[in-house]
């Protein structure tokens, strides 16, 4: 007796391509074992691609744009410009800034598109690891983390990153533009947006959705520049 072939199912997922949105990607999201990825991904021109292992899921973006990785060394010209700042008042800077960091925890794994510690305790403590930060092994947790959206809406991950002890978070979509959002026990889903940064005193949603809004390198060096100077003689002004 020959057995039934039952077809496999469609992906979750399938977003297909948009040519009047220069920053819409083909993205397909589907099960499948972590040795059947690493199979998939293991050569040099495998498509772009991550793998959730809390899941069981892979999400490949076969039209990455450029404007993702656009605003995404934004915000790191921003962290870089208020070091500097630091530095130039005579503070050493006690910040580390990481992009797509794999952070572990009890909800399962995530990757922001950009992390930022500050203190010079933690910044030591997560330049000691190798490998991915699990919490779940009394790894720190970054300050800040901030999301670029493409394809995806990452409020869903927002009470998962507070959970893990995330301070801030920092979304971005052509929908919604620049938020800021803190943690609040008091909000149905724990936690609440916010119109200035509580880890970065002295920068506003509007500083942060100009700089995203930046449309060739100096504006952004530049706008980076000037909310970094007021960024800096806010925490100047609290330890003084």
């Amino acid at each position: 007796m020959s057995a039934s072939v039952r077809p496999a199912p469609p992906p979750a997922a399938f977003e297909p391509i948009s040519r009047s949105n220069p920053d819409a990607p083909v993205r397909i999201d589907v099960a499948m074992p972590r040795g059947l990825y690493d199979r998939l991904t293991r050569y040099d021109r495998a498509p772009r691609s991550r793998y959730d292992v809390a899941t069981g899921r892979a999400e490949y973006v076969a039209e990455p744009g450029i404007a993702h990785e656009w605003r995404a060394c934004g915000l790191s010209s921003l962290f870089f410009s208020i070091g500097q700042s630091m530095d130039d008042a005579g503070r050493p800077d006690e910040s580390l800034t990481a992009g797509a960091t794999r952070l572990l925890s009890d909800d399962g794994a995530f990757e922001p598109d950009s992390c930022l510690f500050l203190g010079a305790a933690k910044v030591r403590a997560a330049m000691r690891l190798d490998g991915y930060l699990d919490v779940r092994r009394g790894h720190p947790a970054p300050d800040l983390v901030a999301e670029i959206d493409r394809s995806v809406d990452s409020r869903g991950k927002l009470a998962p990153y507070f959970r893990l002890g995330v301070r801030e978070a920092w979304t971005w979509s052509r929908a919604d533009g620049a938020r800021i959002w803190v943690p609040d026990a008091d909000a149905p889903d724990g936690f609440a947006a916010a119109d200035r940064s509580r880890v970065l005193p002295g920068l506003g949603r509007d500083d942060l959705a100009r700089l995203l809004a930046s449309r060739s390198p100096s504006e952004v060096s530049r706008r980076a520049r000037d909310a970094a100077r007021r960024v800096a003689r806010a925490l100047l002004n609290e330890t003084a």
